[in-house]
């Protein structure tokens, strides 16, 4: 299993604050290769069309596709790559979202992005915790990256996952 830290920095200065820290494309492009074009976003609605589909629970974000994050509209076996960046502190949840439900669950939201994933396909969810109940998603976990990002290097960790069936 794959466990190299990826030095990152900070989420961009304007715009959506829960975003990508920087360098974590050309972390993903040295270590996966090219982006696919089948690629879905989950919880970054207002990204733009060039990083592949979107997906947000508000319709002004922009997103391809509106729903809860755990019953996208969406059928199964669409895509190649699978990323989410979820709210994880009740900060960002309450900016993305007022579902009363609390912040998105991990496992939840490691189980859908399996169900929309082709087999073969590659998850990855970018968190503050290592996503411990993958077993019933029917994936395999094949890395765990630190994210170093910021100034005090706060640490969030990438979850990456394979479906299985491919």
């Amino acid at each position: 299993m794959d466990t190299t830290t990826w030095l990152c920095g900070p989420p961009p200065a304007e715009g959506q604050r829960q975003r990508y820290p920087s360098r974590f494309w050309p972390n993903w492009k040295r270590t996966y290769g090219p982006i696919p074009a089948k690629t879905l976003h989950m919880f970054s609605g207002s990204l733009g069309p060039e990083w592949g589909d979107t997906t947000d629970l508000r319709a002004e974000t922009g997103a391809k596709f509106i729903g809860p994050y755990d019953a996208l509209p969406i059928e199964a076996d669409s895509y190649d790559l699978v990323v989410a960046d979820p709210p994880y502190s009740a900060g960002f949840g309450n900016e993305w979202t007022t579902h009363r439900e609390g912040l998105p669950k991990p496992k939840r939201i490691l189980h859908e992005a399996s169900r929309v994933a082709k087999p073969g396909a590659i998850i990855a969810i970018l968190h503050i915790i290592i996503i411990p109940a993958y077993k019933t998603a029917g994936v395999r976990r094949s890395a765990l990256h630190p994210i170093l990002t910021g100034p005090n290097n706060a640490i969030r960790v990438l979850n990456v996952f394979h479906k299985q069936g491919a």
